[in-house]
């Protein structure tokens, strides 16, 4: 299942086993996949209390589904992972300070950082990356009308959706890809359309 960003971006941060907090939880999505890839278990675990779970509705979903672990203290909530209650307190008091200060001299976050995770209790959800859309692939102009290596269009091929590159650049923000599927493929028919009438 998808956790949504927003999770994050309401506040949440990452920890690995080890109970320490270890990137910017709001860089692009290759930055912090290649970030939680290389911790133990090549998996992170998102922590939020209850104030950031009652302004966000899409936690219900996870609750509901099981996939979180809820406890009432922190020291309590390590021990549920399998994490020594002294490092997830310790980084959470840090993480706080940083709010109330809004300056995460670790690692440089600068959004997300409107309310601190004080409130009980305190969720965890275990992570991981997936892939859930494609970056790169054929690239087309602005009739869909895909382009050789050479950059000249071939006649008659058409493109839209995930199988082309290049629309988002290196990195797409949520939800573009809904926008390229559907006006890029609405282009593409016309294209299509106009090339099969002539």
């Amino acid at each position: 299942m998808l956790i949504t960003e927003s999770v994050r971006g309401d506040g949440a941060i990452l920890v690995n086993q080890s109970g320490h907090r270890f990137t910017n939880e709001l860089l692009t999505r290759d930055a912090v996949s290649a970030a939680e890839l290389a911790q133990e278990g090549q998996y992170a675990y998102i922590i939020f209390d209850q104030h950031l779970r009652d302004n966000l509705k899409a936690i219900e979903k996870y609750v509901k589904n099981g996939l979180t672990v809820q406890a009432d203290t922190l020291e309590e909530l390590a021990r549920k992972l399998g994490i020594y209650p002294y490092f997830l307190t310790m980084t959470m008091t840090e993480w706080n300070e940083a709010v109330a200060t809004q300056n995460d001299t670790e690692f440089g976050r600068t959004t997300g950082m409107n309310d601190n995770l004080t409130t009980p209790p305190y969720y965890a959800i275990q992570i991981a990356p997936g892939i859930h859309h494609t970056m790169g692939g054929v690239k087309i102009d602005t009739s869909a009308e895909v382009i050789d290596t050479n950059g000249n269009p071939i006649p008659g091929l058409f493109a839209a959706g995930e199988v082309t590159g290049g629309v988002h650049g290196g990195n797409r923000l949520g939800g573009n890809a809904v926008a390229d599927i559907v006006i890029f493929g609405r282009i593409a028919a016309e294209s299509a359309i106009e090339y099969v009438g002539k």
